[in-house]
């Protein structure tokens, strides 16, 4: 059996930055990537605030197009433009840039391995040889997203789940804005542009009903009269909307990102929150295996980092659930209380 201080699932920006930072400590880590390439393929829109930079050293490649201003368009025909600072990442390197992070801190990195079981103290890990592999761990960071088995084998109940569709597309012209379109439609969700430069990410996220994601963008790219033959790529995901759970550390057992429920409930953004858990849960678990710090440790941290926010967007998302309506200028009243707040 192989043993290690830490082992940690899924090499996202959650995953990543608590391996680094446990690595970084002088702990032995293994971090684990079921796919065959960190960040590909994209299942995100890759906004992310400016307030990233204070956190994280990223690479100018990184970055696709730095934005100021979200204009957000109503049901009710009105439009808004809000201060909104931030870049659109080029996911696919921005993680890779974060997995290397952890490797140059220390971390063991294996690509196309998954976990099959785990225990408080052991997993077995399905490695790209197909060969399973029994690891001891002092400290289990499940960091493996929205359906993470690391949650599931260790008794988390299955989290509520919106679903997203994407392309990427040429832009007929050029954009410095970042733009979301509500629609009654696109029940407790909305659609967005994200330019890129010469290309944008189009898509729509929302709870699935009486019309499906696939059916949803459909739908929007026939509003804004853009040509589906211009699209590069399509993508999907699922994304967390309750919030994080009650408790997000059972045992030696952490969770940090989508797998804890890290996103915004009512934005649905989920990197800043997954990079600032995941370095949470580093600490706690380099302070638990340095000194022997309670693990709780972690869920004193977060609460305090990212509580008021995420509770903000938790009461928002009940409202969503409870009061969102067929009526533009009703939904319209609704959202303005509620996005962005």
């Amino acid at each position: 059996m192989l043993k290690y201080d830490a082992v940690v699932a899924g090499a996202g920006p959650a995953g990543s930055t608590a391996a680094r930072v446990v690595a970084a400590a002088g702990a032995r880590v293994l971090l684990i990537e079921k796919r065959a390439r960190v960040g590909y393929p994209v299942q995100c829109a890759e906004y992310v605030p400016a307030l990233i930079a204070s956190e994280v050293d990223f690479e100018e490649k990184s970055i696709a197009l730095a934005v100021g201003t979200l204009v957000t368009f109503f049901p009710d025909g009105t439009e808004t433009s809000t201060s909104a600072p931030g870049y659109i990442l080029n996911r696919e390197v921005f993680d890779a840039s974060l997995a290397e992070g952890a490797v140059k801190a220390g971390a063991e990195l294996w690509l196309k391995a998954t976990v099959e079981d785990l225990t408080d103290t052991s997993l077995i890990i399905r490695q790209a040889n197909g060969l399973r592999q029994e690891v001891e761990a002092g400290v289990i960071i499940g960091a493996d997203g929205p359906l993470s088995l690391v949650a599931r084998t260790r008794g988390w109940p299955r989290a509520t789940l919106a679903a997203a569709v994407q392309v990427e597309m040429a832009l007929p012209e050029p954009m410095q804005v970042t733009r979301v379109y509500f629609d009654p439609l696109y029940r407790g969700g909305y659609a967005w542009v994200f330019p890129k430069g010469k290309t944008a990410n189009v898509g729509v996220g929302l709870v699935p009903g009486e019309i499906t994601p696939a059916a949803a963008l459909t739908h929007f790219l026939r509003r804004l009269g853009w040509q589906q033959q211009n699209i590069v790529r399509r993508t999907g995901g699922l994304i967390p909307v309750a919030g994080p759970y009650q408790e997000v550390h059972r045992g030696r057992v952490l969770l940090c990102g989508d797998a804890g429920g890290f996103t915004h409930p009512v934005t649905g953004a989920g990197i800043l929150t997954a990079i600032l858990s995941g370095r949470l849960a580093g600490e706690a678990a380099a302070a638990y295996l340095g000194s022997g710090a309670p693990l709780a440790t972690y869920e004193e941290s977060w609460r305090d980092l990212l509580g008021p926010a995420l509770a903000r967007g938790q009461a928002g998302r009940r409202r969503w659930q409870e009061e969102w309506a067929r009526d533009g200028a009703a939904l319209s009243k609704l959202l303005r209380q509620t996005w962005m707040v």
